[in-house]
């Protein structure tokens, strides 16, 4: 046998290197035909994905946390979701979790562990992407991620190195209050719901996101539970105390400007964020649309009204005292 290397002809080597970049575009290219531009064209999707009314969307969510064995859903997304469960499982032990993934996916044991720490950098990388959406699509990101985008090994891996180009493929949209939101297919959502014995935050941690805290977690469970999705608006991306500068939290999120500003106070360490309970909320709120006798004031240039203290905001503001020398 001779040790000479074999030979290319003119061009080979060339046409070698453009492989990837060829297979790239075409890659985006597909997405970009896949996720809409228009209105008509998301609503159009969401008639073909059954993903359009009430009815359709919580039969589709249900299917996902449902269908542990995956037989309903198509394969890659069936592939993407066991592989974010192996990253939950790879937290805790990395050999048993290489284990469960091949059993998942009846794969020999020849699949190498490398291989599958590649697929969770994929899973995690499209993870981030979808956090980078976030703004400008809310639940729409997340809904064009799972059920519109080509979700191939292959593609994932060209969406995490190129993240502008990705970002460019989807398109801003108005947010509005919608049915789809309040059952948004937040991978953390479908992990948690299919495998109880996780935690949320252990969920979110090992995919690498913090978009929403454990209370959305909650609603979304509490409105599958119900099986009546309802028009709804995902809130701003979850944030450490935004009054707080510190290494992690470098600004605050303005939701009327809709982007991060930078904040100017100083750090500040051993003091516990004052959160007001969701139930004291509710009485805040009642209060709020308590306006009773009106008593007109006497102020040259300036149509005011003194309203009466009811009851409501005083059993508001003692809750919150309550709570705040508790």
């Amino acid at each position: 046998m001779s040790g000479k290397l074999p030979s290319l002809v003119p061009g080979q080597a060339s046409h070698q290197r453009d492989q990837p970049s060829r297979q790239q575009a075409a890659a985006f290219r597909k997405l970009k035909e896949k996720i809409p531009k228009s209105e008509n064209e998301w609503q159009d999707a969401r008639e073909v994905h059954r993903f359009a009314t009430p009815e359709d969307v919580y039969r589709t969510v249900l299917s996902l946390v449902q269908d542990i064995q995956g037989e309903y859903m198509p394969e890659d997304l069936r592939r993407l979701i066991y592989i974010a469960v192996c990253c939950v499982d790879h937290s805790e032990n990395e050999a048993e979790a290489y284990h469960k993934y091949r059993s998942r996916v009846h794969a020999k044991d020849d699949l190498r562990e490398f291989t599958i720490r590649n697929y969770m950098s994929l899973v995690r990388g499209l993870v981030t992407l979808l956090d980078g959406l976030y703004l400008k699509l809310r639940h729409r990101g997340f809904e064009a991620a799972l059920l519109f985008a080509p979700l191939n090994l292959g593609a994932l891996g060209y969406y995490k190195q190129a993240p502008d180009q990705f970002a460019s493929c989807f398109p801003t949209i108005e947010i509005t209050p919608e049915v789809q939101s309040s059952l948004a297919l937040y991978l953390p959502f479908i992990i948690t719901t299919r495998h109880p014995e996780y935690r949320y935050k252990k969920v979110c941690r090992a995919l690498g996101t913090n978009i929403f805290n454990e209370e959305e977690y909650l609603k979304f469970v509490s409105v599958l539970q119900s099986g009546r999705p309802i028009p709804y608006v995902l809130p701003a991306p979850n944030t450490p105390d935004p009054s707080v500068a510190s290494p992690d939290n470098k600004g605050r999120y303005d939701p009327v400007r809709d982007q991060w500003l930078p904040v100017t106070i100083p750090n500040l360490t051993g003091y516990k964020p004052f959160t007001i309970p969701e139930s004291i909320q509710q009485i805040i709120a009642r209060a709020g649309k308590q306006q009773d006798d009106p008593v007109s004031q006497d102020i040259l240039g300036a149509v005011i009204f003194r309203f009466r203290w009811s009851r409501d905001h005083q059993e508001a503001v003692d809750r919150v005292i309550d709570v705040l020398v508790s």
